[in-house]
C-alpha cells in the first residue's frame, strides 16, 4: 500500500500498523499486487496511497489511461500472475537520504528507475516523521514505500476481485491532483469472497434508494444536487411533515425545547466533531466564491434545469388530478 494516508488524518502509527487484523494484511498486500499489474500493463503510472479499508483495498494511481471496469479483467490476470510467482514480500529499513535518492530516481512505486521521480512518495517522505524508520517493501521487481505489515508471500493471498473506479484527491484535498482510485476486496478463502458479493446483491434489493424511488417517495440526483440529498415527492414529503411532528409533539412532551442552527460551518466544526476525517469525500468543498466563479455559473444552470424538470413533474401530477407540492 505504499505508506497509507488517512487523508485529513495523517498517517497510520506503528502501533496501529501492529495491531492490523490478518484479513487487514493480506488485503494490504493484496493492495501491492494491483499496483505491480498496473505497471505491468502501463508503466507510467505513478501511486500515491493504497491502503486496506474496512470492505477490501485501494490503490491511488496517476495515469494517462482513463482505467474503466472493461480494464478489470487484464488486471486481475495480471494479479493473478503475481500472486502465482509466489515472491515474498522482503522488508528493506533505509535511511531518509537513501528514500529520497530512490524516489528521485523513480525507484518507488515502481518496477524499476525510471525517467520521472516518484512524486507522490517524495512528498510521502518528507512528512513522515524524523523518529520514525523509513522502510521499503519488495516483491518480485515492484518496490514500494511502505511501513508493512503484509502477509508472507504473495502466494498468501486468497481470493480477490477488483469492483470499481472512482476519482479522489490528493491526501483528499482539491488544490492537489486528482487521481484514480481503484478498489477492490481479497478474503482468505473463494467460499468467503463469493458470500460477501451474494450479501451485497441481497443488500442491494433493500437498499432505501432504490425502494425510496419506487415508491415514488424521493428521487436522488448526485449530479445536479449532491450525493444523499433527496428531493422529496409529494408522497415523501407528506410522510417527512408527520415524522417532524410526531418528533416534535414526543420532544416537548418529554420537555425539551427545540433550537435552531445553521446548515453550514466553517471547517474546524466538522474538524472537531470528526465528520471531516472520515466523510471527507462525501462532502462538499469548503466554499472559495471568488475561485470558483466558472464552476457557481455551471451550478447555476444545472439547478436552473432541475428547477424546469421539477416544474414538469408538477404539471404532470396537476394534469393527472393528483394534488401535491413539490
Amino acid at each position: 500500500m505504499a505508506v497509507e494516508e488517512k487523508d485529513l488524518k495523517g498517517r497510520k502509527t506503528l502501533d496501529e500498523r501492529a495491531r492490523m487484523t490478518e484479513l487487514e494484511r493480506l488485503r494490504h498486500s493484496c493492495a501491492h499486487v494491483l499496483a505491480t499489474a498496473i505497471l505491468r500493463l502501463w508503466p507510467d503510472a505513478q501511486f500515491a496511497a493504497g491502503p486496506p479499508v474496512e470492505n477490501g483495498f485501494y490503490y491511488d494511481v496517476e495515469l494517462a489511461h482513463r482505467i474503466s471496469p472493461d480494464d478489470f479483467p487484464r488486471i486481475e490476470e495480471e494479479m493473478k500472475k503475481e500472486i502465482q510467482a509466489n515472491h515474498p514480500f522482503e522488508k528493506i529499513i533505509v535511511s531518509r537520504e537513501e528514500a529520497l535518492e530512490l524516489a528521485r530516481k523513480g525507484r518507488l512505486g515502481a518496477l524499476g528507475e525510471r525517467p520521472q521521480p516518484s512524486k507522490f512518495k517524495l512528498d510521502i517522505i518528507q512528512n513522515i516523521p524524523a523518529s520514525e524508520p523509513i522502510s521499503l517493501y519488495r516483491n518480485g521487481d515492484f518496490l514500494d514505500l511502505c511501513a508493512g505489515p503484509h502477509v508472507m508471500r504473495t502466494g498468501n493471498i486468497g481470493a480477490f476481485k477488483l469492483t470499481h473506479v472512482a476519482s479522489a484527491y490528493y491526501k483528499g484535498d482539491e488544490r492537489n491532483p486528482q487521481l484514480q482510485r481503484l478498489y477492490g476486496t481479497a478474503f482468505k478463502t473463494r467460499k468467503e469472497l463469493e458470500d460477501y458479493f451474494a450479501l451485497l446483491e441481497e443488500s442491494k434489493k433493500r437498499d432505501h434508494r432504490k425502494i425510496g424511488a419506487e415508491m415514488g417517495l424521493f428521487i436522488l440526483d448526485p449530479e445536479y444536487v449532491g450525493p444523499g440529498l433527496p428531493l422529496w415527492l409529494p408522497k415523501g414529503a407528506a410522510l417527512a411533515e408527520e415524522l417532524e411532528k410526531l418528533a416534535r409533539e414526543t420532544e416537548f412532551a418529554a420537555g425539551y425545547v427545540r433550537v435552531r442552527t445553521p446548515h453550514i460551518a466553517r471547517q474546524k466544526m466538522y474538524l472537531t466533531s470528526g465528520h471531516l476525517p472520515y466523510y471527507a469525500e462525501s462532502m462538499f468543498p469548503p466554499m472559495e466564491m471568488d475561485e470558483h466563479r466558472d464552476e457557481r455559473r455551471q451550478l447555476e444552470q444545472r439547478l436552473a434545469e432541475l428547477e424546469r424538470q421539477l416544474s414538469e413533474y408538477a404539471k404532470k401530477l396537476s394534469s393527472s388530478g393528483t394534488a401535491g407540492a413539490v
